[in-house]
């Protein structure tokens, strides 16, 4: 093994406890070796911090789909285990993957519509809300579903652009009522539902005259969000972050708003 490859196992912990006690012996006795090390150390942090940047765009929509769609084992496989930094050679595998695929769909859409051009910012306003009125029970929503067609009527002339409540029972989500927000200065419309385990998935609309195109998926705090645009608005589906079927959720209600 090579020093390049010892000194990345060393960094990652990947080697037994008297290979270990022998690199740091090395590196007590030798500057030239140690500054490699450092070297190592230094990229290896910079990695890092790039990817958990990368981790906090949106991802292409199919990428996303793809991860949520996986079987059960390979999702255990990647998350059962306690979390520690990942290899040198898998965190630059990780960033030239998401590189390839995150920055072409980037530049692809960017060539179309600034992403949230209509309101920068909006969706971490959504999931700050949402942080909030999740957790309500008796005042989870201003107005209860019982007046879906004042909802519609109100949201509408208040948004600024058509707000229909979708129908998302064949995903498992009844329809619990509407809330009116404010994000990035602008009215947004807010629609509730509860899963068969309380959970709340929330469709939120701000009105724009530049929709987003396509589907991107992305993670703000603890929570996961399907965003896409249509006519005259964005729209974007919330959920809790280990919820597997907010894609699925998104394209449904995309049929039907």
């Amino acid at each position: 093994m090579q020093d390049h490859e010892r000194l990345s196992a060393f960094l990652d912990g990947e080697l037994s406890e008297a290979e270990a006690r022998e690199i740091e012996k090395e590196l007590e006795g030798d500057p030239a070796l140690l500054a490699e090390f450092e070297a190592i150390r230094e990229a290896d942090r910079l990695a890092l911090e790039e990817f958990d940047t990368m981790l906090r765009e949106p991802v292409p929509f199919d990428l996303a789909k793809a991860i949520q769609e996986a079987p059960d084992d390979h999702v255990a496989n990647a998350t059962g285990a306690p979390r520690r930094s990942p290899p040198w050679g898998a965190t630059i595998a990780a960033l030239i993957a998401l590189m390839i695929g995150g920055i072409g769909g980037y530049w692809a859409g960017q060539s179309q519509d600034s992403t949230l051009a209509a309101a920068p910012g909006w969706l971490q306003d959504i999931a700050d809300y949402h942080a909030v009125y999740a957790t309500q029970t008796r005042h989870l929503v201003e107005v209860p579903a019982s007046e879906r067609e004042h909802i519609q009527t109100w949201l509408t002339n208040t948004v600024g652009t058509n707000v229909a409540v979708p129908d998302l029972s064949a995903q498992g989500l009844e329809f619990q009522g509407a809330r009116l927000l404010v994000a990035a200065g602008k009215p947004v419309a807010q629609l509730m539902y509860l899963d068969a385990d309380q959970r709340v998935v929330a469709l939120c609309l701000i009105a724009t005259e530049a929709p987003r195109e396509g589907f991107a998926a992305q993670t703000i705090g603890a929570f996961g969000m399907v965003s896409w645009g249509g006519a005259g608005a964005n729209f974007v589906v919330v959920g809790d972050q280990d919820r597997t079927d907010l894609s699925t959720i998104a394209e449904a209600a995309a049929t039907q708003v």
